[in-house]
């Protein structure tokens, strides 16, 4: 995941400071519970499982596991973060699912999550007007699925070789945003929603041209703007419509949801490629770079890791995401 590279460079370090080293990245994985810590209640040892370690989980510096740590072998997670692979659904099916899928139903839909500043986020319906800025990216490709299910009218902005893709997911409008201006083309339309997957509104300026597209009360969230929209504070507003910052908290409840939609043909992880672990600078860039479609997985192998208290370790033999 592209957070994996800003936590790594530093873009993160006055809300999500590493603590402790040395520090293995990583959020997603895939694979089987190889041992349980006390007080787990739900899993078994053998369990096929996916789960997300969490950036507000992880990095911070009370944590009882992390920071991150996905990109290894092993794995310690807490057991609340964990959700079971139903038998019928390849863990490559949902390794690359946790981060991405969490922070786009939450942002569509709020489920378990809130903005930083503990608003709600969205709360799409039917024939509401969603705009995402970044379909092809992890989140974006999951956000728009998931908004087209609910029956909402989906735009999406992308890379011109990825237009068709897009259609093909169910948006009804995509904008190739190396030739077309999203903001001056759909300025008026009363947007209920807009989701920035590529950080896109950093100025006074994008701020005020993305309000023109949404509706008075509509809302623009983002998962990369941390610092802009926390300095406009509490409850923040351009022209009568919302910008909020959103981090996705990792619920076992709302994983589970997803899961049980991937398990049911709804809802679609693509991969664009699997790299083996000794590839993983090179993951990271493809993730980093905004041209993939969909998700970036890494194939792992065993080693060892002790269990804490509540929490499991899983065996990423399988998939882990990037």
């Amino acid at each position: 995941d592209p957070a994996d590279v800003t936590l790594l460079t530093g873009g993160y370090k006055h809300i999500f400071p590493i603590h402790s080293f040395p520090f293995v990245p990583g959020f997603d994985a895939a694979g089987e519970v190889a041992a349980l810590g006390p007080g787990c209640s739900k899993l078994q040892v053998g369990d096929r499982v996916v789960l997300c370690l969490g950036l507000l989980e992880s990095c911070c510096s009370d944590g009882s596991f992390g920071p991150a740590g996905a990109f290894a072998e092993y794995c310690v997670c807490p057991e609340g973060q964990i959700s079971k692979v139903p038998k019928d659904v390849m863990l490559s099916e949902v390794a690359g699912l946790p981060l991405a899928g969490l922070t786009a139903y939450q942002a569509l839909f709020t489920g378990s999550g809130s903005s930083t500043q503990c608003e709600a986020l969205g709360s799409v319906s039917k024939g509401d007007k969603v705009l995402v800025l970044g379909g092809n990216r992890g989140p974006g490709h999951l956000a728009v699925q998931m908004a087209v299910r609910k029956g909402a009218n989906v735009t999406t902005t992308v890379p011109p070789s990825f237009v068709d893709w897009l259609c093909d997911l169910g948006a009804s409008r995509v904008f190739n945003f190396r030739e077309a201006d999203w903001a001056e083309h759909l300025q008026g339309e009363d947007f209920d929603l807009i989701l920035d997957f590529v950080g896109w509104a950093t100025t006074s300026e994008e701020m005020d041209r993305a309000a023109w597209v949404l509706k008075p009360g509509g809302q623009y969230i983002s998962n990369s703007n941390y610092e802009a929209f926390n300095a406009l504070g509490l409850g923040a507003t351009r022209r009568g419509r919302f910008f909020k910052a959103m981090v996705p908290k990792v619920d076992s409840e709302d994983l589970d949801l997803l899961v049980a939609w991937v398990d049911a043909g709804s809802l679609n992880v693509v991969t664009d490629q699997v790299c083996p672990f000794s590839s993983l600078r090179h993951a990271l860039r493809e993730s980093v770079a905004g041209q993939c479609r969909g998700k970036v997985l890494l194939c792992l192998r065993d080693t060892s890791l002790e269990a804490g208290r509540g929490q499991a370790r899983a065996s990423e033999a399988a998939i882990g995401g990037a």
